[in-house]
């Protein structure tokens, strides 16, 4: 067994696929795609202390290779996060990635000239990249969805139900589309029997290193070559003097953010019980001032039947024991 940096840390996630050999081997097996190139585009990555710190996105650009033999330049996003409640910052994220030039290639094409007739002229489109989306959760997505891996991707059907062929590339519907890929790593398995099991294994959080989650304890070097490359890649972590300060200043900033969100639920408790308490006391208000209403409903019948059989207010007030002047006041 050997002891790495643990690479659900963003900055150790960060520095095992800064590798192309890394984040050819881990994308390739994940996507189950033969991969020819691998860069690191940008990182939109920033610690802030604040729930942004906890998520991850990370795009490279990819030249694959398709069953039929054809090369295809395609864009591929890991997305990274703890809680549950980050859909909408993938979405947000994902029609950025949409929107954005640095997703297409630029096709210069010629047509026939509108200004001058009988001759032509280039012109420039965008062309989109497909993308590839791969969400590593840190957190099980719930009942009917207990997989370590899940893959989706685009299924057209005509009017009859049947599916339609769509092994032939068309650049309308793959830039349209996209795959996508979820991995859950509370259901890796513990005993991976799987290649890409065997590489994920390296993301298992039961080898937490007890005491320090900043290291995971996990099998050395055997036989299998890309599971050695993440490993090594892994390995020299360890000795990276800038990695090292910036992953002790992510585990405080996530220690304190959590101490924050305790803080936070302890005050969101006491919110809660302090309105149910309000809501208590108002019932109770609006009771009482009902039953005061009933009250003062009772001695205005009272005194009016009283008058009525011909008693003075004087006398009306000495039986009720109160006020001339509520008595009269009533009466008039």
């Amino acid at each position: 067994m050997v002891r790495v940096f643990n690479p659900i840390y963003d900055t150790v996630f960060k520095y095992l696929v800064g590798d192309e050999r890394v984040a050819k081997v881990l994308l390739s097996n994940i996507l189950d795609k033969t991969i020819e190139s691998v860069s690191m585009k940008h990182n939109d990555h920033v610690f802030q202390v604040q729930d942004d710190l906890k998520l991850l996105r990370i795009d490279f650009a990819a030249t694959i290779v398709n069953n039929d033999g054809t090369k295809e330049v395609v864009t591929i996003e890991i997305q990274k996060a703890y809680e549950e409640d980050e859909v909408m910052r993938f979405r947000s994220y994902f029609g950025l990635q949409s929107q954005s030039e640095d997703n297409a290639e630029k096709i210069t094409k010629v047509r026939h000239s509108r200004k001058n007739p009988g001759q032509t002229e280039t012109y420039e489109v965008l062309k989109p990249y497909h993308i590839y989306s791969i969400y590593i959760l840190g957190h099980k997505l719930g009942k009917g969805y207990e997989y370590a891996v899940m893959k989706g991707s685009f299924v057209f059907e005509d009017l009859d139900g049947n599916k339609i062929d769509l092994s032939i590339h068309n650049d309308f519907i793959n830039g349209m589309t996209h795959h996508i890929v979820i991995i859950q790593i509370p259901y890796l398995p513990a005993k991976p029997k799987k290649h890409l099991e065997k590489l994920l294994s390296v993301f298992d959080q039961r080898n937490k290193v007890k005491d320090n989650a900043k290291y995971v304890t996990i099998e050395d070097l055997g036989i299998d070559e890309d599971y050695n490359i993440l490993v090594n890649r892994l390995i020299r972590a360890t000795g990276d003097v800038q990695l090292v300060g910036d992953l002790d200043f992510e585990a405080q900033m996530l220690r304190k953010l959590e101490r924050d969100r305790i803080n936070l639920d302890d005050a969101q408790i006491k919110l809660e019980n302090a309105e149910k308490q309000l809501a208590e006391q108002k019932s109770q208000l609006q009771e009482q001032k009902s039953r005061l209403q009933e009250k003062e409903s009772q001695l205005e019948a009272m005194i009016k039947m009283s008058a009525s059989l011909g008693a003075t207010p004087q006398k009306i007030a000495q039986n009720l024991n109160i006020s001339l002047e509520k008595v009269l006041k009533i009466l008039n």
